[in-house]
């Protein structure tokens, strides 16, 4: 029974310290890649802004040039 009392005391004892950071004002730190202001200043960037980048509809700008003759974004 005691060694039971003594390992809730400190599991509770380690959650009162981890939630310290919390508590104060800081909030949780952010891990994700899209919130990170550091991660941003960086220039690197969520895998799916990056793929939305890839896969977002291609519009022809009106130069049609030899290139674009399989593209037939061009034609109604």
């Amino acid at each position: 029974m005691k060694v039971l009392f003594a390992a809730i005391l400190l599991v509770g004892i380690c959650v009162v310290l981890l939630s310290v950071g919390i508590i104060a004002g800081r909030g949780f730190p952010q891990y994700d890649v899209g919130g990170n202001e550091k991660l941003k200043a960086r220039g690197i960037t969520c895998y799916k802004d990056e793929d939305a980048k890839l896969h977002k509809p291609k519009v022809c700008s009106g130069n049609f040039s030899d290139a674009c003759t399989d593209c037939n974004l061009y034609k109604q």
